[in-house]
């Protein structure tokens, strides 16, 4: 009787609720799979697209004549104590394996300039005389322009 008055489920339609249950779970769980795949196409490309390399094909497939792009090239960390300057500098080549990338997208490298960008200095008075001494920190970026190359 209290199941006819619909308090209590049949095995029947217990069974039923589960499998309805079930149902939306996976179907839950294969939406969201879905998005996740869309979302890591979406990091991928805009990565891609950021990359020197990406931002030279997005430049090439838009038809643009020119293509710039700035690397940087070296770092040079100087410090200053006690009246005594010293300078470190690393240089990195991984730039030339870009350039060569980028040229084969189906751009040519046009010219090539460097400039140094300061980005700190520390200072110290000399030693013995007067006057300070000044320890310099910044990089070298490689400006780079390309022209697209005709087929």
């Amino acid at each position: 009787m209290l199941s006819a008055m619909g308090l209590f489920k049949s095995e029947e339609e217990r069974l039923a609720a589960q499998a309805e249950r079930e149902r939306v779970e996976a179907a839950r769980q294969v939406a969201q799979a879905e998005q996740d795949k869309k979302d890591a196409a979406a990091r991928a490309f805009a990565a891609r697209a950021a990359s020197p390399v990406g931002r030279a094909e997005l430049a090439h497939e838009a038809g643009h004549r020119f293509f710039e792009i700035q690397l940087d090239v070296s770092q040079t960390q100087g410090t200053a104590f006690f009246g005594e300057v010293r300078g470190n500098e690393s240089r990195s080549d991984a730039h030339l394996g870009v350039l060569g990338e980028i040229e084969a997208v189906g751009w040519r490298l046009e010219h090539a300039g460097y400039v140094f960008v300061e980005t700190g200095q520390e200072s110290t008075d000399k030693f013995v005389s007067t006057g300070q001494r000044i320890a310099v920190t910044g990089k070298t970026v490689g400006i780079y322009l390309f022209r697209r190359a005709e087929a």
